[in-house]
């Protein structure tokens, strides 16, 4: 998180792999959901942030519907289909944090 020149934030993340890479570039926080369905996945993305129009977002660790938790183990690690994943904790700072227009920055 950067407020201006000052860093107010930082936190580790798990983005998208190889054959699913997250997009490099800028963008802005498109729309918000505090848990987000995707019917493609079958899972929750809770405190969800869209950033693209191809439905690519910021979000916490998916949870399935029986309340799991997947890849705790994997933040630091590119294993999400694009998305960028936060862990518990941050994730929900961050959406709080981040209102609608925010710009978003990805790079390597």
């Amino acid at each position: 998180i950067i407020n201006g020149d000052k860093v107010e934030g930082e936190f580790l993340v798990s983005t998208g792999k190889p054959s699913m890479p997250t997009p490099t570039g800028t963008y802005h926080i498109l729309s918000k959901n505090p848990r987000a369905w995707s019917a493609r996945y079958g899972l929750y993305m809770p405190w969800w942030m869209q950033f693209t129009t191809a439905g690519h977002g910021i979000h916490e660790l998916p949870e399935w519907p029986s309340g799991y938790k997947e890849g705790a183990s994997h933040l630091g690690i590119p294993v999400s289909h694009g998305c960028v994943r936060l862990g518990v904790g941050p994730a929900k700072l961050v959406y709080d944090w981040t209102p609608i227009g925010t710009p978003v920055y990805i790079h390597q």
